[in-house]
């Protein structure tokens, strides 16, 4: 492993155990090897915290030239940020586009010209990949993405909670509007919470759901209103700008008790409801901690977003979103269960699939 990619695991050393972050460790030592990314410059979106440094290690030992939005487009931590230039990475001005591959989130770079293509992270960016001039590979469309989804943001949004001292949430009401892969999450641990649930969405989802949590259609908008007004916690997880926009009834959810939640990467409420009504100003609960997702449910993801820059070396892909290779998926999948903390985890996703 090079200096600068040495150097950045022994910062992280302290910090994670070697099983919680087994699939980046791998592909560094790999990498390092082969050297698959040499000389290439890539520019990385995703979310600045600590854990993001293990995914630039694998990069940088790939030989890779690693750059991050000079002014990020996603939450980060300032402190990380500064610590950025000490393992050799650059910040890249907004104006620049010079290079071979973006590794995006949300389609913060959905206008620039990759020579060899993109890697897009989240189900939202892929919107803004509708008409792509240059091969897209959608990291999210794949299995291993709902390790973090799932299960890292529902524990993120938990352990935000419990730092703003609401440690003790049995039995209280928990309304979860959405039911993707996120609201599948914040679900799961609230049933494990012993919480009072009910779900929302715009499809009837009665089946998917166990038989004492509560379903409402969110065209019935005065049963929903009426739920978040009684609530103790609400929390949208639609993955949609202002999908609130019409269906919350400010007058009666601003003056209520109930704790307002967002987990979308946007402002799910809408203008209607004051930023300062919703925990964390609208953005992301769990983006107000240290670590949004903990290094055990994020680094196979991250891991996934590296192994889709070197699927883009691949000569002749087509100008459109592609799913990542299945092969790529199982490997890390297996490496994540043998040597890392999250094979149980995995086990319990592939039986509700």
């Amino acid at each position: 492993m090079n200096a600068q990619a040495e150097k950045i695991r022994q910062y992280l050393a302290p910090h994670y155990k070697p099983e919680e972050w087994p699939t980046l460790q791998w592909q560094a030592e790999e990498w390092s090897k082969t050297r698959p990314l040499e000389g290439l410059r890539v520019l990385d979106g995703t979310p600045l915290y600590r854990n993001t440094l293990g995914k630039f290690m694998a990069l940088i030992a790939a030989g890779a030239e690693v750059w991050v939005p000079a002014r990020p487009g996603m939450p980060f931590n300032p402190a990380v940020m500064h610590e950025l230039e000490q393992f050799g990475i650059h910040r890249a001005p907004r104006s620049m586009d010079d290079f071979d591959i973006t590794l995006d989130c949300s389609g913060q770079f959905c206008e620039l010209h990759p020579r060899l293509g993109a890697a897009e992270l989240t189900r939202t960016g892929v919107l803004r990949y509708q008409h792509p001039h240059h091969p897209v590979i959608l990291a999210d469309s794949g299995r291993i993405k709902r390790i973090e989804t799932v299960l890292g943001t529902g524990e993120g949004f938990f352990r935000a909670l419990a730092q703003l001292g609401h440690t003790d949430v049995r039995g209280k009401k928990l309304v979860i509007i959405g039911l993707g892969k996120v609201g599948q999450g914040v679900l799961h641990y609230a049933l494990k919470y012993g919480m009072s649930i009910t779900v929302a969405d715009v499809v009837d989802k009665h089946e998917q759901l166990p038989a004492q949590v509560r379903f409402i259609n969110t065209a019935d908008t005065a049963a929903l209103n009426a739920a978040v007004a009684e609530s103790w916690c609400t929390v949208t997880v639609t993955g949609r700008v202002a999908a609130m926009r019409r269906i919350l009834n400010p007058d009666v959810v601003v003056p209520s008790e109930a704790l307002l939640a967002n987990l979308g990467v946007e402002d799910e409420y809408g203008v209607a409801i004051p930023t300062a009504r919703v925990l964390n100003n609208k953005h992301p609960l769990n983006f107000m901690l240290e670590e949004p997702t903990s290094m055990r449910f994020m680094e196979t993801t991250m891991a996934l977003h590296n192994a889709c820059a070197l699927e883009l070396l691949t000569e002749n892909l087509p100008n459109r979103c592609i799913p990542p290779a299945p092969d790529v998926e199982e490997r890390l999948l297996a490496i994540a269960c043998a040597r890392g903390l999250i094979a149980a985890d995995v086990n319990m996703l592939r039986q509700g699939e």
